[in-house]
């Protein structure tokens, strides 16, 4: 029943997207004394011009984080666990030649909410909030499937409404395809 109503809402969103894009990204969090943290999630980005140059896409992530069981990291012999997650963004693209050439490269920002099934980091907030960057090049851009290729930097934090607070980065790499009309 969630599934279906998720499609229904987005289906508006679908008719007006210029282009679709999934991606797989995977990522790793720097170690600290909470540990680290590993992410991998399949994004489903819809996308539609602002201008020749600018995209403002919906990205839907389900994702994947193999992180500390512990607030305390491993010093207890805790281990590590698998939390999935959902993640809502809005992406703001600006590629920087678009010219005749076979490879695109572009810039883009995006931020949006995150639900999880368990605290992300361990004892925090199952909600946090996603903020993004990151660059790339879109190879092929004249075939039906062109390669999307990239590097993206996220930051995890539930915004300080929960006691703890201390905030996951990532570090990503991109990899996927994307197909559209222009």
């Amino acid at each position: 029943m969630r599934l279906a109503t998720l499609v229904l809402a987005l289906f508006p969103l679908t008719a007006a997207a210029q282009t679709i894009s999934v991606y797989g990204m995977a990522g790793q969090s720097p170690k600290t004394w909470h540990g680290q943290a590993d992410l991998q999630a399949i994004n489903v980005e819809l996308a539609h011009a602002l201008s020749p140059r600018t995209d403002l896409a919906f990205v839907l992530s389900p994702m994947s984080f193999d992180q500390p069981r512990s607030w305390f990291g491993d010093d207890f012999g805790d281990g590590n666990e698998r939390v999935r997650a959902l993640a809502a963004s809005l992406l703001l693209r600006r590629t920087f030649n678009r010219d005749s050439s076979r490879m695109h490269v572009y810039g883009e920002l995006g931020t949006g909410p995150m639900y999880a099934e368990k605290a992300v980091p361990a004892s925090t907030s199952r909600f946090n909030f996603v903020s993004q960057a990151g660059v790339g090049v879109v190879l092929m851009p004249r075939s039906r499937f062109p390669l999307v290729a990239g590097y993206r930097f996220q930051h995890l934090s539930n915004g300080g409404y929960a006691p703890r607070n201390p905030g996951l980065n990532f570090s990503s790499l991109i990899l996927g395809v994307r197909y559209g009309r222009r």
